[in-house]
């Protein structure tokens, strides 16, 4: 295939059955500030009108390019788009989001500059429901010092927070050459976690932009918040990310965060899991216990209230009914304890507050005393 070199950014589009928030997507694209990009449709195994739509745009703009293959899921869908990709930079976008107008623009003239592997944006999510906007720590990425503002870094840089940065795959522009052997694992789901401890891992130059340049929509029947059976990938996916970690001899320094990362991730998926599929989640949390290193948590601190109760509910229940009574009892007692030594603390604070106001009253009263002498 031969270079277009007007193409500075490629756009890779995975589109299964999102006819209802397609043509959103391609809009925030057909009218972006910057014009050297292609977009890279890859229609996988559509079965309502999400092909035609994609013709509909194609006709009219020369840079949307349709790839047609049967489902072979996201993943799949996005490995395609990788192999036509002509550009100097690739930006995967899901279909049912869409980008500022000024995305690709602010994103080449970063990229320009800082020559990066990996370039991190913020991002937004979108309720479809109550149609209302919101950020949070991990979409604004605060958690990335001001400092790397203004310089690239690496994994090295960062290990404190590792597991902290956002994995989506969608608010990062990637340096094709630097993507050359890399591909999303098919037939796997969660496969962002994978993909970004992976490629993030490897990265020698990484850079951000502390601007909103991308809305995430936020929707019911999205891949992520199904429970089926498909949710146990979930321990597939976590060994990869251990096996990278010692690969890349790190796994020692970041050890205690990355086990609370394991039971983060193992609780979010156990409370998202039809009831039929609990029992066996949890005999499988107990048989991987060894696996994962479970055993070596060395104390809480940083955890939230609920990831600590999750984990001090593994090896005391037998099955999924138990689990989760020792799941909420355990709640219950570190709230508890925090209220009591809250309410002791207050109590503490109530009884100087007292003291003081006695003491400016008695001075009063007797200054009161003076003046009638």
């Amino acid at each position: 295939m031969v270079k277009n070199m007007d193409v500075k950014i490629s756009v890779v589009l995975p589109v299964y059955n999102v006819a209802d928030y397609l043509r959103k997507c391609l809009d925030s694209l057909v009218n972006q500030t910057f014009k050297d990009f292609e977009v890279i449709c890859v229609n996988d195994g559509s079965t309502d009108l999400s092909l035609s739509i994609l013709e509909g745009y194609a006709i009219n703009d020369s840079r949307f390019k349709i790839i047609t293959q049967d489902n072979k899921g996201l993943s799949g869908a996005r490995n395609t788009g990788i192999k036509y990709v002509q550009g100097d930079y690739v930006l995967f976008v899901d279909s049912d989001d869409w980008l500022e107008e000024n995305a690709l623009e602010e994103l080449y003239d970063h990229v320009k500059g800082f020559n990066s592997d990996i370039t991190m944006f913020k991002f937004k999510y979108f309720n479809e429901d109550t149609k209302e906007f919101s950020e949070s720590p991990y979409t604004n990425l605060e958690i990335i010092p001001d400092s790397f503002t203004t310089s690239n870094f690496n994994y090295n840089d960062v290990l404190d927070i590792l597991f902290k940065i956002s994995h989506a795959p969608f608010n990062k522009l990637y340096k094709k050459s630097f993507l050359d052997g890399c591909s999303f694992p098919e037939g796997l789901i969660y496969e962002d976690l994978y993909f970004f401890y992976t490629v993030f891992l490897n990265a020698k130059k990484t850079s951000v932009i502390r601007k909103v340049l991308y809305n995430y929509r936020i929707r019911d029947d999205s891949i992520s918040t199904k429970g089926d059976e498909k949710s146990f990938d979930i321990f597939k996916v976590l060994m990869h990310v251990q096996n990278n970690l010692f690969e890349k001899g790190i796994y020692e320094s970041v050890k205690q965060d990355f086990l609370m990362f394991i039971i983060v991730n193992l609780k979010f998926v156990y409370l998202r899991l039809n009831e039929e599929f609990k029992d066996r989640f949890i005999d499988l949390i107990k048989e991987k216990y060894g696996e994962f290193n479970l055993g070596d948590v060395e104390g809480f601190d940083g955890w939230h209230y609920e990831d600590q109760s999750f984990y001090n509910s593994i090896c005391i229940s037998r099955n999924s009914e138990i689990f989760n009574l020792n799941y909420e009892k355990f709640q219950y007692e570190i709230l508890l304890k925090h209220y009591k030594t809250l309410s002791e603390t207050l109590q503490v604070e109530n009884n100087n507050l007292k003291t003081q106001l006695e003491e400016k009253t008695v001075k009063k009263s007797r200054f009161r005393d003076i003046v009638k002498l």
